[in-house]
């Protein structure tokens, strides 16, 4: 059985990473998981599903871009300058503090300033700061495979996969350089980065369709095996039980229809145009729950209040565990995904709420996409409509709940939703693994036969 070292630079950690992981376990392989902590300290625990996890603390994440470098050359100029004047006249020692003190200040500003004139972006430094770190922290766990989980880790996966002579994997979350958050130096940082280091991997997963032919094209390497963001429904989920979660918690009556918007509150996300789309739904018995967490949320509740629609057309609710997450998605009568196309991964996107609505059996409204007409009209499952404005936002909602069928997109749905559960993903992931594992296997047995082999000469 192999042992598998896995790079991921998130806090929370993906259900896809998890998942994954799980069924490397399952299978009876080893898995080492790095991922960041949500402190200074670097700590090491063991989940539930048995994944060994390193969280490296935030203290040892270090840029490692030419600004910050010389920023603390001048720090570490700065301080020798203090010690000799205060080695050389001890009773100035106070002033000279003072004055390096202000020397330390000026040098944050100016590395600030260089950053922005650098990155072009008051937001976001480096965009690629975790090489050094992770390296430094997986050295100690030397695997049969390396596997890196989004663009961050790919480098400092590729250095320790030569360093061990072992495969590597790459599972592309997204098309992680355009995002709208980066500037375009550190869109062209990113794009140099995975460009330059992806064909060191032996298998290249990517989440949907659009983005494996996307990565294909752009980096002049063979299509990227597409591995979803599929989810299997937990053990206590009946998929022909009608539950009705929502309502009990909000207190609403059966007359009223339910539109479910869950997972986080963030920005460029059309969820502000969302609320504001429910002043425009002519429908009056369907009201707007949201599911979900993230500071946004305190805007998007404003803006609910400012037009009078909290409480009344649009209620809020905190987020619920995984395990209860499919119970409360089909308690609502329908789902939406109005994510607009900001950026190329939007356009492109396959969100996690996606397949949490198909096992649910929900049917689903979306903006109109590559992909989600890909899932959502081509399946059947639901209604493909532009989202440019809360009025369209709107125009999809009546459309959704008066005119189309309801009840086909239900059959549809639990005619094929275990086509799209993680099972069917597993076994793809590990079939394209196996040739992996052999390797590996066959690694092991030439080691033991040369360590039998030197016992008998020393006996």
């Amino acid at each position: 059985m192999a042992k598998i070292l896995m790079l991921c630079h998130d806090q929370h950690l993906d259900r896809r990473v998890v998942a994954q992981a799980q069924s490397l376990i399952e299978q009876g392989h080893s898995v080492r998981l790095l991922a960041l902590a949500f402190d200074a300290s670097t700590s090491e625990e063991l989940t539930p599903e048995g994944i060994q996890l390193t969280r490296i603390g935030l203290s040892h994440i270090e840029p490692e871009n030419p600004t910050y470098r010389s920023y603390m050359a001048r720090q570490y100029r700065l301080n020798d300058i203090l010690n000799a004047l205060a080695n050389r006249y001890p009773a100035r020692t106070a002033g000279f503090q003072k004055g390096f003190n202000l020397a330390r200040r000026f040098n944050w500003q100016l590395y600030r300033a260089l950053l922005l004139l650098r990155y072009r972006n008051r937001q976001m430094h480096d965009p690629l700061p975790f090489r050094q770190a992770f390296v430094s922290h997986g050295e100690k766990y030397r695997a049969d495979i390396v596997q890196v989980h989004d663009l961050p880790a790919l480098e400092a996966g590729v250095e320790l996969a030569k360093s061990w002579q072992v495969p590597l994997v790459y599972d592309a979350h997204e098309l992680y350089p355009e995002q709208r958050s980066f500037s375009r130096p550190q869109r062209r940082i990113c794009s140099a980065a995975e460009k330059a280091y992806i064909t060191n991997a032996q298998i290249v997963f990517a989440v949907n369709e659009s983005i494996a032919q996307e990565m294909a094209r752009r980096y002049h390497i063979d299509k990227p095996v597409v591995l979803t963001n599929a989810i299997d429904p937990p053990a206590g989920f009946d998929p022909s039980a009608r539950y009705d979660l929502l309502r009990e918690k909000l207190r609403l009556p059966a007359s009223r229809r339910i539109l479910l918007l869950q997972g986080g509150f963030a920005p460029n996300r059309n969820l502000n145009e969302l609320v504001e789309a429910m002043a425009h739904v002519k429908l009056l018995d369907v009201d707007l729950v949201m599911m979900g967490f993230g500071d946004y949320g305190q805007k998007l509740q404003a803006t609910a209040h400012r037009l009078g629609l909290i409480g009344k057309r649009v209620y809020f609710l905190p987020a619920v565990p995984q395990s209860e997450l499919l119970q409360h998605s089909a308690s609502a009568d329908m789902g939406i995904i109005p994510y607009p196309h900001v950026d190329l991964n939007s356009y492109y996107c396959t969100p996690n709420k996606l397949f949490e609505f198909i096992q649910a059996g929900l049917p689903i409204i979306a903006n109109d996409s590559p992909e989600l007409r890909r899932f959502v009209d081509s399946e059947g499952f639901g209604l493909i409509h532009q989202m440019r404005s809360p009025r369209q936002i709107a125009k999809a909602i009546d459309m959704a709940f008066q005119k189309l069928p309801h009840a086909d997109w239900r059959l549809q749905l639990r005619n094929k939703r275990h086509f799209f559960g993680w099972g069917v993903q597993a076994k793809i992931y590990l079939t394209v693994m196996q040739d992996l594992f052999n390797a590996a296997d066959k690694v092991l047995d030439e080691d033991n036969s040369s360590t039998q082999k030197a016992a008998s000469v020393y006996l």
